[in-house]
């Protein structure tokens, strides 16, 4: 339930805080107007996401293209930059242009610059939204857990938009230069990691060259995603919870005694809108941090638990009972051969059907892998790997065994041909 929770989270909080700030900054510098074009940028992304996430699960696609999500974090990422521009370009005359009521790029809304609105909003909720659609839709409410996995899910999703809506209402009454500030570095920390994920998606699918030392670079920043996650969390609440009012606005609202009934309250029911939205971000900024930490610990203790255990091969053969694989976890095997060892992985899939391959990839090298939840992760990288398709080779794919190899009765077997030519791959 805590790792479904976390992965929607996780892909609901950036494309919700981005719109939060997007829409913010068209608030405080008085260009609402374009607030319909970023709506409609919003409806759009979920709509496409729903309607391509119900087409793709009716074709039993259980993940997207490494390509697809490369290309499209790429294209993100992009016009992530461009919005941190843009707010960098138009902040150093900002005075100047509210005061001279000058209708540029969101004062309607319309025309070339509009459409970049648009789209901005469009691929940042379709990105997180498709995949967000497909993870709710292959999880079936038929067993307990499964319904435990739908609800931790959905809870996930709901903390995501609530901050991105906390967010908005509680950064409200921050001045415009810090927020400003402070909004510029999360869109351009948010860009830069969808620029490094992209790359490393591209790599994995062959689109780009790729190499370990690359991915020794690479791998950190996709690694620890949830980390960066935190942190960005972290700079948005404290952007909410440091907001003071200035000496001069405290003034004006301090003597509320000399005023009209009517005017005290609605003073004081500002203030209290103000309180509560400005609690509601920190603590649903709290409540994802603690929830994210806790993930991240999960993660870091399946990755150390990891034990190879030895094996011999006789008459020419390794043979691995598959009833050490019944319990579905992914297992580790170090084999000597001519003196020189070899690592390699079995596990069991959905379907019982054996999968083996070596603990090393062709791009990221021998860092081996480790299996959280129901994926088996890359150790450089981070990759996530289907499990049906280990064996197979591609990609961030653990190196298939060759020749191939076979289960027989009961047991799984390798051949000391195939392991002696994967020795080379651990020197």
């Amino acid at each position: 339930m805590l790792e479904s929770l976390v992965i929607t989270l996780r892909e609901g909080v950036e494309a919700a805080l981005v719109v939060g700030i997007a829409l913010g900054y068209l608030r405080k510098t008085g260009r609402l107007a374009a607030a319909r074009t970023l709506y409609l940028g919003l409806a759009a992304g979920v709509l496409a996401s729903l309607v391509l996430g119900a087409f793709l699960h009716r074709l039993n696609v259980t993940e997207l293209g490494d390509a697809y999500e490369g290309g499209l974090m790429l294209v993100a990422s992009v016009f992530v930059a461009t919005m941190v521009w843009w707010m960098w370009r138009t902040g150093k005359h900002m005075k100047a242009e509210i005061e001279a009521r000058l209708h540029g790029f969101a004062a309607s809304g319309k025309g070339a610059a509009g459409f970049g609105l648009f789209l901005f909003v469009f691929l940042m909720v379709f990105r997180e939204g498709i995949e967000t659609v497909l993870f709710l839709a292959a999880v079936s409410l038929q067993t307990t857990s499964a319904l435990l996995e739908f609800t931790g899910a959905a809870v996930g999703l709901f903390l995501a938009v609530g901050f991105g809506v906390a967010f908005f209402k509680g950064s409200l009454r921050v001045n415009l230069p810090r927020f400003f500030r402070i909004t510029t570095i999360v869109l351009f920390a948010i860009s830069i990691q969808l620029l490094v994920t992209g790359v490393h998606e591209l790599s994995e699918a062959g689109v780009l060259p790729s190499s370990p030392q690359e991915m020794r670079l690479v791998g950190p920043v996709v690694n620890n995603d949830l980390l960066f996650i935190v942190l960005v969390i972290a700079v948005c609440m404290f952007l909410v919870a440091a907001e003071r009012v200035d000496p001069a606005k405290r003034a004006q609202v301090v003597d509320v005694a000399s005023m009209t009934a009517p005017q005290r309250r609605k003073i004081l029911a500002a203030q209290r809108r103000q309180r509560f939205w400005k609690l509601s971000a920190t603590g649903l900024a709290l409540s994802a941090i603690v929830l994210i930490s806790a993930e991240m610990v999960y993660a870091h203790v399946s990755k150390a638990a990891d034990v190879r255990v030895p094996v011999a091969t006789i008459n020419g053969e390794l043979r691995i009972p598959v009833a050490q694989l019944k319990d579905h976890n992914l297992h580790h095997y170090a084999v000597s051969v001519d003196g020189r060892q070899a690592h390699l992985i079995a596990i069991l899939d959905a379907t019982d059907t054996v999968r083996a391959a070596l603990d090393a990839c062709a791009i990221c090298g021998a860092q081996g892998y480790y299996k959280r939840g129901e994926t088996v992760i890359c150790r450089n990288c981070g990759a996530a790997i289907y499990v049906p398709t280990i064996g197979h080779g591609g990609g961030c794919n653990p190196i298939p065994f060759d020749p191939p190899y076979r289960v027989d009765g009961d047991s799984l077997v390798i051949s000391e041909a195939a392991l002696e030519a994967a020795a080379g791959h651990f020197r």
